[in-house]
């Protein structure tokens, strides 16, 4: 049998799905921005916090998306929805970082992803404060784009030894230094790779892509946090993983790791592997 072609986007198609994108994730970015001054904030029931900008741009999002393609099935982080395992949908999370946004912060950012029967094959990461986007699509390479200039192709950097690789990391939840403790070792990644920063949600897969950081690692995520950096990541030549180091259904794992080789992928997972039980 014969093996069925992953799904990608034609050339033409690329083009008219930027025309659409660019301009609605940058109206989305002005709109946070403004508001971020004046922020309400609720909370959602799992805890986690959540502005009238987070739910505003995501409403922008769907509206802009919605009417360039209305056949096109939608999921956001704010407003629910369904992903098609058949035909086209988007995955919208408005703003990736809502902490750092509350706190005034420019380390946030808006990412869309674009499926294909339930697989990724554009992302999009939009950087507001830092007045840049980086985007990708199977086939297509990886690309910055400046608010003001021309798109230029971006690349993970070269391979670097695991012990000297440069590490962003976002959040301890779930790992062994929370309380209480979860089952991933952060601790044991952070003790023996290179150097580790708090650099914080999307923007840090933004600088890997071109090469300022080495890896990142998350260790609580959603679908609409994943599907993006899927396609930038490996666009840009890179490797991800979830951190038991799968490959495969990353848009089901609730863990991610990227890295600019699968070599300092693999090293970390291995650090990042929950503690086996003593025997008994």
């Amino acid at each position: 049998m014969k093996a069925r072609k992953s799904p990608s986007l034609s050339s033409t198609q690329f083009r008219q799905l930027l025309s659409v994108v660019m301009p609605a994730v940058k109206a989305a970015g002005e709109l946070t921005i403004r508001r971020q001054r004046r922020i309400a904030i609720q909370h959602k029931l799992d805890g986690s916090e959540v502005t009238t900008a987070d739910r505003a741009a995501e409403r922008l999002l769907r509206k802009s998306l919605g009417a360039a393609w209305p056949d096109d099935s939608i999921l956001g982080e704010e407003y629910g929805g369904s992903v098609a395992q058949r035909g086209r949908s988007w995955l919208i999370d408005p703003i990736d970082g809502t902490a750092s946004y509350v706190l005034g912060l420019g380390t946030y950012g808006s990412m869309l992803s674009l499926l294909i029967d339930g697989k990724p094959v554009f992302g999009c990461i939009h950087l507001p404060a830092m007045g840049e986007t980086t985007y990708a699509a199977v086939g297509h390479g990886c690309w910055l784009q400046p608010d003001s200039g021309r798109p230029r192709q971006v690349h993970v950097a070269p391979p670097r030894p695991y012990a000297k690789a440069n590490t962003g990391l976002t959040s301890y939840k779930q790992t062994d230094l929370f309380r209480p403790p979860g089952p991933w070792q952060i601790s044991k990644l952070i003790g023996s790779i290179g150097r580790v920063r708090l650099v914080g949600d999307c923007v840090q897969y933004a600088l890997l892509c071109r090469g300022e950081l080495d890896a990142a690692v998350d260790p609580r995520m959603s679908a609409w946090d994943i599907a993006a950096l899927v396609v930038c990541v490996r666009e840009a030549g890179g490797s991800v993983s979830d951190f038991s180091g799968s490959e495969d259904n990353l848009l089901q794992a609730s863990t991610f790791v990227a890295a600019s080789s699968s070599t300092l992928r693999r090293a970390m997972c291995r650090q990042l592997a929950p503690r086996k039980a003593a025997a008994t």
